[in-house]
């Protein structure tokens, strides 16, 4: 492994600049750049919570919830703080992404009520919202992982959104989802990019060892457009299992 890039060592990238006048610089504006994304998507929640609460809570309860006993709902609502918080975060962006509100037979795209909406939103953040409802959310393989660092991952099997194996291995900075990961294990993610470079959603779908091969098989057997729902109700079903 490589050893730390210090700031006044010569930057890697070969351009004869000291790190702190050159790629550290791009990072931070990333970083600035990922910061107005995710205050963007919390803008969303917030705006969808106060004008659509009914309709929130009718989709939570009829399309998040479907299928689902009232013990497991209500193991899922009482869970420890980090599960919970995975789970809020899991749904939230699902709702954003590809949630529907259905009104008098109408169903309302919520990503569509949110940027029809008089939010204060950049050009760069009402594309970022946009994207997230474009990027599939696919099932990988962790392949390499430094913990606090970055980690890389490569599509499971053949994915019905593509339509074609994907063998690309996909390197992604990120301090806080490389700890939750280590080499071999198998996630659910939602792939993004700000300035062309890779990153996750925020949500997360961690599948254990023992289940990768029955999920894969069913997901095998739908198509693109029944892919995030079959990946979600499944993950949501251990979750409940094992609480």
């Amino acid at each position: 492994m490589a050893s730390k890039v210090h700031r006044n060592d010569p930057c890697f990238c070969g351009s004869g600049k000291k790190y702190k006048k050159c790629c550290m610089l791009e990072a931070r504006e990333l970083s600035a750049v990922r910061a107005a994304n995710r205050e963007a998507v919390q803008d969303a929640v917030n705006w969808i919570t106060g004008q659509h609460g009914d309709a929130l809570t009718k989709w939570v309860q009829g399309k998040w919830f479907k299928g689902m006993s009232e013990d497991e709902r209500k193991g899922l609502a009482t869970a420890d703080p980090s599960i919970k918080h995975v789970h809020d975060t899991n749904l939230l962006e699902y709702l954003i992404a590809e949630g529907f509100f259905e009104d008098d037979g109408d169903a309302q795209p919520v990503l569509q009520l949110i940027l029809d909406a008089a939010l204060d939103l950049t050009d760069a953040q009402r594309e970022y919202l946009q994207q997230l409802g474009t990027r599939p959310l696919l099932l990988y393989r962790v392949s390499q992982c430094a913990a606090g660092e970055r980690f890389s991952l490569q599509a499971c099997g053949e994915t019905k959104n593509y339509g074609e194996t994907k063998t690309e291995i996909i390197t992604i900075e990120d301090r806080w989802m490389s700890r939750m990961l280590d080499p071999g294990d198998v996630v659910g993610l939602r792939l993004m990019q700000t300035g062309g470079i890779w990153e996750t959603s925020g949500a997360v779908y961690h599948i254990p060892d023992d289940y990768v091969a029955s999920l894969s098989a069913e997901l095998e057997t739908v198509d693109a457009a029944d892919y995030s729902r079959t990946l979600i109700h499944y993950w949501l079903g251990l979750v409940a299992a094992h609480i």
